[in-house]
């Protein structure tokens, strides 16, 4: 495995099709696994992270290292009480921030120096511009069975194939409903496979008031099954997989697990 880290751009083309929920997954997976995960709030616009793991009050993030006023590694990266996960949060401004090259040259020159296995990049909507995109050895876009969200992800697969950036399709939201898209016409919209299909799961709602992962509140419900399979995927691509025994639930997770079976059976 290589020293610097695998980073990973979490994409959509368009909006509410779930990004920040598989970009806190399957940090919370791979992390479970052994691997030395960073999590990064990128959205500068509308960044959520920090409301889905209760940090929205930290006193740095992502903006404040791009600025030169906190080192990632020194005072930057906030400890998720509940798992343990690094995450870089967002941080609320009035003005939107757009990164210059230089400060992208510091931010990612500070990520390769840092230690981690892989690096979550839980990023905006839409085309970055391909200097962004350099520091990413893959995008994961996600889309939803809707025709609408698979044309956006074609699109965005398609910017990607022009500048060699490697991509893969995940499907979120899937209900299995007769008026949804078949995977069949979802991969020849996208012309590729479907590396995973997300189900659309009431863990996640539960998790997101909780300020816990799915998969850490509910290893066994349907989409965290389905977020293992993926963090699978990057744990074998990487050459991580069996270097570690793998820790398939951490104590922590199985201690909520119980807690929530007896009091779903009260």
């Amino acid at each position: 495995m290589s020293s610097r880290p695998f980073t990973i751009r979490i994409s959509s083309q368009k909006g509410g099709v779930g990004k920040t929920t598989v970009s806190v997954n399957l940090a919370a997976a791979l992390s479970a696994i052994g691997m030395r995960v960073l999590l990064i709030d990128f959205d500068f616009i509308n960044p959520s992270l920090g409301f889905h793991l209760g940090l929205q009050n930290s006193n740095s993030g992502v903006r404040s290292v791009l600025m030169g006023k906190s080192a990632l590694k020194s005072n930057a990266v906030v400890i998720h009480a509940a798992t343990g996960m690094h995450v870089l949060p967002g941080e609320m401004h009035a003005q939107t921030h757009t990164p210059t090259k230089e400060q992208l040259a510091t931010l990612f020159g500070q990520i390769e120096k840092s230690g981690y296995d892989i690096v979550i990049v839980d990023t905006p909507p839409g085309f970055l511009p391909e200097e962004n995109l350099k520091a990413f050895g893959e995008a994961l876009i996600i889309t939803t069975p809707e025709t609408s969200a698979t044309i956006s992800a074609a699109r965005l697969a398609n910017h990607y194939d022009k500048i060699g950036l490697e991509h893969i399709l995940v499907v979120n939201k899937f209900k299995n409903k007769r008026y949804e898209l078949h995977a069949r016409e979802m991969e020849e919209v996208y012309r590729g496979k479907i590396s995973a299909t997300l189900p659309d799961d009431e863990t996640i709602p539960i998790s997101v008031a909780e300020h816990v992962p799915a998969y850490t509140t509910n290893p066994h419900a349907p989409f965290s099954r389905a977020i293992k399979s993926l963090a699978d995927r990057y744990a074998v691509k990487l050459g991580f997989a069996g270097k570690n025994s793998p820790k398939q639930e951490g104590v922590l997770s199985k201690i909520i697990f119980a807690i929530r079976k007896i009091l779903q059976g009260r």
